[in-house]
């Protein structure tokens, strides 16, 4: 009888389609468990961190004008200038917060502006909606206030009271620009009402550039 010879290599072949049919066949693996937990909704972390840091930051430098007159608010003390640095270092963490996968918008029984036809914000389920339907785009706003929260949290290491009070005019902005995609959209009065704020800051600027170059 004659013997069948077969080439190592066909062996091999063979043994190794063999193994690749059988992993195929396999139920593909589990996602591995997520390292953190979501507790708070978005809405949470706006009024629980968000709002709390960013009026600190409004308010560590300002220009009181009364009747008895002016008085210039700015931080003085280091640990003045830590509040400032430690608020700036929440809110730009915060966006982190806002960007993480999973995170609901509000819950359905939280208390919004969005009662009846004429009402000035979407309910939690427009905004949900909204968010879902470009996510690249929510991310993109909760950067934009990272970027700025963390501008102002350089500033506050520099002690520069003059870059805190303007970046405090670029984090309303940012939150505004949010707001007025997510929450209420249809306020025509809001969006009229940041565009001017807009114009005012590109103007300020250009008149912050423009001395700066004489000065040169």
């Amino acid at each position: 009888m004659r013997r069948l010879l077969i080439p190592s290599a066909a062996v091999l072949l063979v043994a190794t389609s063999a193994m690749s049919l059988a992993q195929c066949s396999k139920a593909p693996a589990a996602p591995p468990a997520s390292d953190y937990e979501l507790i708070g909704t978005v809405h949470d972390i706006m009024e629980g961190i968000v709002d709390p840091s960013s009026d600190v930051l409004f308010d560590a430098v300002a220009t009181d004008i009364t009747s008895a007159g002016v008085n210039e608010k700015r931080p003085q003390t280091d640990e003045e200038w830590k509040s400032v640095e430690s608020n700036a270092l929440m809110l730009a963490e915060a966006a982190n917060l806002l960007k993480m996968p999973g995170r609901i918008a509000a819950n359905p029984g939280d208390k919004t502006k969005s009662e009846g036809p004429d009402a000035p914000e979407l309910t939690p389920a427009e905004i949900q909606a909204k968010i879902d339907a470009d996510r690249g785009k929510w991310v993109k706003y909760a950067t934009n206030l990272q970027e700025q929260a963390r501008k102002t949290h350089d500033a506050a290491k520099k002690r520069d009271a003059d870059a805190v009070f303007a970046l405090g005019e670029d984090i309303d902005m940012a939150c505004e620009d949010c707001h007025l995609e997510y929450w209420y959209p249809n306020d025509t009065a809001a969006k009229a009402s940041a565009l001017q704020a807009k114009a005012d800051r590109e103007k300020e600027r250009q008149q912050k550039a423009a001395e700066a170059a004489q000065k040169k």
